[in-house]
């Protein structure tokens, strides 16, 4: 298994600069809604009927990226119900490998350090 700072680079060097922009704003709003749910569950007993299913399991968000390379970056955002319990996660793969959160912080960094320490401006909001 790689590095993650080392396939985040390899991955960044790939992507062009609108690639880029695209990729900076989806994983802020990423960063804004995993601060938000992180380490948080609740419980609901509204719509028994859907609730008596055992398990249930809904993707409300991916984001897909492809690079010339075939460097795949697939993110997920996933709402999980058991009986009452909702609980969200985030599942993060770079070319078939599982990765954690510490991915999306990773290509952050990086997206925000070469916004901000190049000459030229990029557009990226």
């Amino acid at each position: 298994m790689e590095d993650p700072s080392t396939s985040a680079q390899r991955f960044l060097l790939d992507l062009s600069v609108e690639e880029k922009s695209r990729l900076y704003n989806d994983l802020l709003a990423i960063k804004d809604v995993d601060a938000c749910m992180k380490d948080r569950s609740f419980y609901t007993f509204r719509k028994l009927r859907r609730a008596a299913k055992r398990q249930s399991e809904c993707r409300k968000r991916t984001f897909h990226y492809l690079t010339q390379n075939n460097h795949e970056l697939v993110i997920k955002q996933i709402h999980e119900q058991k009986l009452f319990k909702h609980h969200y996660r985030l599942l993060v793969t770079f070319d078939q490998q599982e990765f954690g959160y510490t991915f999306v912080e990773t290509l952050l960094n990086l997206l925000h350090s070469q916004h901000f320490n190049l000459g030229h401006q990029m557009a990226y909001a």
